[in-house]
């Protein structure tokens, strides 16, 4: 994308550290983990290198790190070269990179509310929202309306690759799930090829309530507003989504996202009655066909997800961090030591 955007770039190396919330032990004794952990460390002080001589060169009033294992190099050499930097957590627990850069950080862009986060000090916490495309923003009215009223629309988001148990579910229980519902079954690249032999599969009288896809772009929106509930994973683009549409939906979090950061997003936002929860150790075919049925038929509860997830909107968020950006890089115009 950037090389087609005519945007100057440099390419620095890093290194993640992995966990998989299996626990304190079995990551330790996890020896190849530990081994690329290990390999990756190099990297990222290579990266730190690599970063004091861009930004000497440079010469940046503010820096901007929306997170993760590449933004952390470049935040340590900031903070040594004395440049105010923003960070921005989209999730409602703070990555590893976050934490480690949040100390010397100017301000800290939130996705969540500030009572969300467990941190003494609120004070450079600024709570901007997770910014979504503004087609976003069109009222749904503007939509085409359903193809079919005669069952509920159903989208089940498995995620861009493909999430591998919420797939497996909706393969295992597709007769059962299209004879109640519309299903647009977003499978991934890993999942497509099995989706489209499985509606081949089905009985004629039920191939047109399946319409599986590897991923959506431009007709993302037009998914959305088609469906009456969606299933989905707790990953924050997402869930911002979700919120800027006020659509009801049923999150399946990833159980083994890094920090557990999926379920706790889903966590925060099920105790504020914004979605409905269902915890992938718990959860089989006929539970999730219940649970869509139970939550379709109950108008009130419908409209009580739609309008309490969109609380969690806020259409200003790219607005609001571009200018925490710009206040800052005002006020630092000084030479770089």
């Amino acid at each position: 994308m950037l090389k087609h955007s005519g945007i100057d770039y440099k390419v620095i190396p890093s290194g993640k550290f992995r966990r998989y919330g299996r626990g304190k032990l079995r990551e330790i004794t996890d020896f190849k983990t530990q081994a690329l952990n290990a390999t990756d460390i190099l990297k990222t002080i290579k990266g730190y290198s690599y970063s004091r001589k861009i930004i000497k060169q440079f010469r940046p009033d503010v820096i901007f790190i929306k997170g993760g294992h590449v933004g952390l190099p470049v935040g340590l050499a900031a903070a040594h070269l004395n440049i105010p930097y923003v960070i921005h957590e989209s999730d409602v627990v703070m990555g590893k990179a976050n934490s480690i850069l949040a100390k010397r950080a100017s301000a800290i862009a939130v996705s969540f509310p500030k009572d969300a986060y467990s941190v003494e000090d609120t004070s450079k916490l600024y709570f901007t929202g997770n910014p979504v495309r503004p087609e976003y923003y069109i009222d749904a009215d503007t939509i085409a309306k359903k193809p079919s009223e005669q069952k509920p629309n159903i989208m089940i988001f498995a995620g861009s690759q493909g999430a591998e148990f919420i797939n497996n579910l909706i393969f295992s229980n597709i007769e059962l799930l299209t004879k109640n519902f519309n299903i647009l079954h977003i499978a991934g690249k890993q999942g497509i090829e099995r989706a489209r032999f499985m509606k081949h599969r089905l009985p004629a009288e039920q191939k047109h309530s399946y319409d599986p896809h590897g991923f959506l772009t431009s007709e993302m929106l037009a998914a959305y507003h088609w469906s009456d509930i969606v299933v989905a994973r707790a990953g924050m683009n997402s869930i911002s989504e979700l919120a800027a549409l006020s659509k009801p939906s049923i999150i399946i979090p990833l159980p083994s996202s890094t920090n557990q950061h999926q379920l706790k997003n889903a966590q925060y936002l099920a105790r504020q009655g914004a979605i409905r929860l269902l915890q992938q150790n718990d959860i089989e075919g006929l539970r999730l066909i219940n649970d869509i049925s139970k939550l379709y038929d109950d108008k009130n509860s419908m409209q009580y997800l739609a309008t309490t997830i969109h609380k969690f909107f806020k259409p200003d968020a790219s607005i609001s961090l571009a200018q925490i950006i710009i206040s800052l890089g005002n006020k630092n115009k000084g030479p770089i030591d």
